[in-house]
């Protein structure tokens, strides 16, 4: 699911993803705005860990440069798995492990499809979508990793239809 929402061609790519980028300057281009991010997680993970939060070009540069640094030094697996253990899930909770006891008492890899959409939806705006805050907005964030999961094809209609309707959290 975190695939699906962050970085859909994470095991295609180097660190940098260039149909990512050109996607997201033509989405802003449009917009007129920055709506749309074009960093891979290899990126983020790089500015969570190395770097501050400004949006600067030379910020930028050195977060490519990262990225191509640490995509060389671990494995995709490693990455994803450094990824998830520092990005902030809201309510106090820092990583998959910590979110996964915070919301449902259990480990990450006993979470079902409609917990993980719920989790992969929470990075963008955690304090926007925070499921015991803002439970209507936590269960549109939901339904739109669901449908993107459906639409890139990892799960089916049905699967989704069925997570959809599980409450958010117990």
């Amino acid at each position: 699911a975190i695939l699906a929402m962050e970085d859909q061609r994470f095991y295609q790519h180097w660190g940098l993803d260039p149909e990512g980028i050109l996607r997201a300057t033509l989405v802003n281009l449009q917009s007129g705005d920055v709506v749309e991010g074009g960093s891979t997680i290899t990126q983020q993970l790089a500015k969570n860990l190395f770097l501050s939060q400004e949006q600067t070009l030379g910020r930028k540069f050195e977060e490519a440069l990262l990225a191509l640094a640490l995509e060389r030094a671990y494995t995709k697996e490693e990455l994803l798995e450094l990824y998830l253990n520092s990005i902030y899930f809201g309510s106090g909770a820092w990583g998959i492990a910590d979110a996964s006891q915070r919301y449902f008492a259990k480990t990450p890899n006993e979470l079902s499809l409609a917990e993980g959409a719920l989790f992969a939806g929470l990075p963008n705006a955690p304090s926007l979508t925070s499921p015991l805050e803002h439970p209507q907005a936590a269960r549109q964030r939901r339904q739109l990793v669901l449908d993107t999961m459906v639409r890139r094809g990892l799960v089916g209609p049905k699967q989704a239809q069925e997570a959809a309707a599980q409450p958010l959290v117990p």
